[in-house]
């Protein structure tokens, strides 16, 4: 089989969600993968959707586990190379083997276990469903209709965002034993990698909440961001800047607006939102979806439909990319999310009947891997040039400087606009800390053929170029994929782009993907589109497109050559919104939530259900922490909703130590640590920022020529 993971064995264990949708990711890049089971789990496949069975079994050669599964474990153990562990519950015929296995050192193997606290969580949450682990997290606090209540997403957002994040550390993982001889344990917790979504909220922690962080489909400081209602449906505008503002004013017909002091600039304007939204509406409701895209889009503003998943999936955009295909009539799958040429085929995988033992050429694996020198993080020695803006493409950069790679951030004169972003830390914003800590700074003038090949030469040096930069910029300095990729042909060249490099130029700020790829329709009262709480869209492509680069290098070390790695948000949202296909069902299970007396709770749980248990009570006269105890001893799941300051301080997040600070100038920024899970080489924590362009002497005086080859280490 070919791929970057072709000839490793994955094993299994059945159980969440993201367990199974890591091995998926794993099987898709090459890798053979055993779903050891119980025969629930055998039953849960066929109770379920199409696409869920297929996310959960599809590709995999499944093992019915016996009554006693010792044998089997021993045998699996013997012959894997990476094992995925569901942790066991007490009562679990398995549960001393696989205790063992966890609790014994893993050698040459890859031990990755995925729950809802961590290892040293023990039992905690360990039965979470996502709507729990989405109030746990902090992503129901900050989601919701202004002014209203919080929110759950009808997606499994926890699971399918660990998933990914799983994979990567894996594939880090995967680097270090092929190097250095070593295998290690991957201790994931749902509930820290939920809750590290939450970093433009990261200043709010150092006040007490609650705060006003549910704003529909509305932006805490841009204006106009919003949803109109057309004549035929929903339109999303997002203006980021004071040019799309004008531009907006020339489109719906006021340029006289533009002479008002009152909106001149966006902090102008954010307090006037309701008057600036009544002005707006008029327009776009006297025109149909289709019409008032167009136009705003012929204007050079941001806008979008904001579509159910029924329309998404009629919609040419998924199939024409292959993201999506029938399965069977009308019954479409997400077939592929990875957006690499030779490492991923993109292939629909059929789920193969469960066997009652292992296959007869499954055999231990030969002899350990000497281990050749001390373990060294999984991307030391690799250089990656990132030139991005915002959330997607720096969040990328931040994972791979994560795992210890050189990262050199390429801005303009004066620098990323999110560097000026409030607040500020040191004279950095704090916003733009948490996308680009532990790299390095150059300044550049791409307008300056000079500054041109300075940086082509830089990357001539360098393993990867990752940029997300408005189509045609790439190909004016001569770095697009083509050019770059046919002069050094081991360059990984990485691009994050709306709807990838072969689908529509248009603009793909994260609230227009959100509509356009549905989410919005999954959140809330299903009448008004809702935004999730945070840029989603742009965070979960950053760590698909760092997943995809890691498996591109791993390809590397097999062919000798790079690839071009090609991340569609639109795909984003299909990885997380595909259990909900093709109607728009909820993929949550049941679930609902009540109003304390000092916040929310949810449960998972119907409002009949949770009706029938307090027996008519008044929530709003109760903590959270006693309803929660009310409906546990009537069999039924809660959690409260935890605002962001909470969620860091829970017990089991605190140990794991998600926060840091970093000096920033005269002071310190506190930022987020990419929630990876690795133990033997845990993910770095850079002492200080950069300064805007520290690095450009350093870098750009002894960068190689412009002709230079790419180096082969």
């Amino acid at each position: 089989m070919n791929g970057a993971l072709a000839g490793l064995v994955v094993v299994e264990r059945a159980g969440r969600l993201s367990t199974a949708a890591t091995a998926t990711l794993l099987a898709s890049l090459g890798a053979r993968v055993l779903r050891l089971e119980r025969e629930e789990h055998g039953r849960q496949i066929f109770s379920g959707s199409l696409v869920e069975r297929m996310l959960r079994a599809g590709g995999k050669e499944r093992i019915t586990l016996p009554a006693d599964p010792t044998e089997i474990w021993r045998r699996s153990l013997a012959a894997a190379d990476i094992l995925l562990l569901d942790p066991p519950h007490a009562t679990d015929p398995d549960h001393a083997v696989v205790t063992e296995i966890l609790a014994a050192d893993a050698g040459d193997k890859i031990l990755c276990a995925i729950s809802p606290a961590g290892l040293a969580g023990g039992d905690a949450w360990i039965d979470a469903p996502d709507a729990l682990l989405q109030a746990l997290g902090g992503s129901m606090a900050v989601t919701g209709y202004e002014g209203g209540p919080p929110e759950f997403a009808r997606i499994p957002v926890a699971e399918l965002n660990a998933a990914i994040l799983a994979a990567s550390a894996i594939l880090g993982a995967l680097n270090v034993r092929r190097r250095d001889g070593v295998g290690q344990l991957i201790d994931l917790s749902l509930i820290e990698v939920t809750a590290d979504q939450l970093r433009t909220h990261v200043p709010s922690l150092a006040t007490k909440g609650p705060h006003d962080f549910r704003q529909g489909c509305r932006h805490p400081i841009c204006c106009p961001w919003n949803v109109y209602r057309a004549r035929d449906g929903w339109v999303l505008i997002c203006s980021s800047s004071d040019a799309h503002w004008h531009a907006l004013l020339d489109v719906i017909g006021r340029p006289e607006l533009k002479q008002d002091t009152r909106f001149t600039h966006n902090h102008h304007r954010r307090p006037l939102a309701d008057e600036v939204d009544a002005m707006i509406q008029p327009w776009v409701a006297a025109r149909g979806m289709q019409d008032a895209v167009a136009a705003l889009i012929a204007g050079g503003i941001p806008a979008g439909e904001a579509l159910t998943i029924p329309g998404v999936l009629a919609d040419a955009t998924l199939r024409r990319r292959g993201t999506a295909q029938d399965a069977a009539p009308g019954i479409p799958v997400l077939a592929g999310v990875l957006g690499l040429g030779r490492s991923n085929a993109k292939r629909l995988m059929p789920v193969r009947p469960a066997s009652p033992d292992l296959p007869t050429d499954f055999a231990p694996r030969a002899a350990a891997l000497p281990k050749t020198r001390p373990a060294r993080a999984p991307l030391a020695g690799i250089r990656v040039i990132e030139i991005s803006r915002f959330a997607a493409g720096p969040l990328a950069g931040t994972v791979l400087a994560a795992l210890g790679a050189e990262v050199i951030k390429i801005e303009s004169p004066g620098g990323e606009e999110c560097r000026r972003w409030l607040p500020h830390f040191g004279g950095v914003s704090s916003y733009f800390a948490n996308y680009n800590a532990g790299k390095n700074s150059v300044v550049l003038d791409l307008r300056r053929e000079e500054d041109g090949k300075q940086l082509r030469a830089l990357v001539g040096g360098s393993d990867v170029l990752l940029q997300n930069l408005r189509p045609g910029v790439m190909e004016k300095i001569g770095l697009d994929a083509a050019t770059a990729t046919a002069r050094h042909p081991r360059l990984v060249h990485a691009s994050i782009s709306g709807f990838g490099m072969d689908g529509p130029e248009l603009p793909a700020l994260d609230t227009v993907i959100q509509g356009l790829g549905g989410l919005t329709s999954l959140i809330g009262d299903g009448k008004t589109p809702c935004r999730f709480g945070f840029s989603i869209a742009d965070q979960l492509s950053g760590q698909i497109t760092a997943l995809t680069i890691l498996a591109a290098l791993a390809e590397r070390e097999r062919s000798g050559r790079g690839q071009i790695v090609d991340t569609a948000m639109t795909d984003a949202m299909a990885w997380l919104t595909q259990l909900t296909w093709p109607h728009g069902d909820s993929a949550i299970g049941p679930c609902s939530r009540w109003q304390a007396q000092d916040g929310w709770v949810a449960a998972a749980a119907t409002e009949p259900a949770v009706r029938a248990a307090i027996g008519g009570r008044d929530t709003t006269r109760r903590t959270r922490a006693d309803l929660v105890r009310d409906l546990a001893r009537h069999g039924i799941q809660a959690a409260p909703v935890l605002e962001p300051e909470e969620v860091f301080a829970l017990p089991t997040l605190r140990a794991r130590n998600p926060l840091y600070d970093i000096a920033s100038g005269s002071t310190v920024a506190r930022v987020l640590s990419m929630p990876l899970g690795l133990t033997r080489t845990p993910t770095l924590r850079p002492a200080r920022m950069r300064t805007l362009g520290e690095d450009n002497a350093a870098l750009l005086s002894t960068a190689p020529t412009d002709e230079v080859q790419m180096r082969t280490s």
